[in-house]
């Protein structure tokens, strides 16, 4: 039988034979020896309250025809360089997981990757989140405007008074001319 099934799938690769459990089960371990297609990530996204530093769920559609997917995980790296890997499991309709929230004050760099039962391996893309807060506390100009133009126009007054205070005491210094007295014999 085993003989049978090798040889139709290297005469006729297009055939499709109609086996029973065992044999389906031969079949793809025969495949899994031919299969170098690496399997298939369709698509993948996170919840968006990962980005709130709350729990969040991943999800992936991952596919490999010729062997089947083995495991599919999620991977997190943070800028600290600790690498954590979660299983995603299949739920019927994509592989998905239920992750608890990310560490604060660090930037976390996630992707899927995902093996089939040939071992052939595929990765997606980078997702960064970032989780650093902010220490930037923004200017209310209808806070600070007020203090400043009144600070300002105060100084402005006190300027103004010491030069009048200044001016009259040098023109009064002007006026009064100092005498000359005889010195004593």
């Amino acid at each position: 039988m085993v003989v049978i099934l090798v040889a139709v799938m290297i005469l006729a690769p297009s055939v499709v034979v109609k086996t029973t459990a065992a044999a389906d089960l031969q079949q793809r371990e025969v495949a899994g020896l031919q299969d170098t297609l690496r399997p298939t990530i369709e698509v993948w996204n996170i919840s968006r309250s990962v980005y709130e530093g709350e729990p969040f769920t991943a999800w992936a559609d991952v596919r490999d025809p010729v062997s089947g997917v083995r495991n599919v995980s999620l991977i997190i790296q943070d800028s600290a360089l600790n690498r954590t890997e979660y299983d995603l499991l299949h739920n019927g309709i994509h592989y998905a997981a239920s992750i608890d929230r990310l560490q604060a004050n660090r930037s976390h760099e996630l992707w899927i990757l995902a093996f089939d039962m040939a071992n052939n391996s595929a990765t997606t893309y980078h997702l960064t989140v970032n989780l650093i807060k902010s220490t930037y506390t923004p200017i209310d100009p209808w806070v600070t405007m007020p203090t400043v133009v009144s600070s300002s126009l105060a100084l402005m007054a006190m300027v103004i008074c010491t030069a009048v205070v200044y001016d009259k005491r040098r023109a009064s210094g002007e006026l009064v001319e100092p005498t000359e007295s005889a010195p004593d014999e």
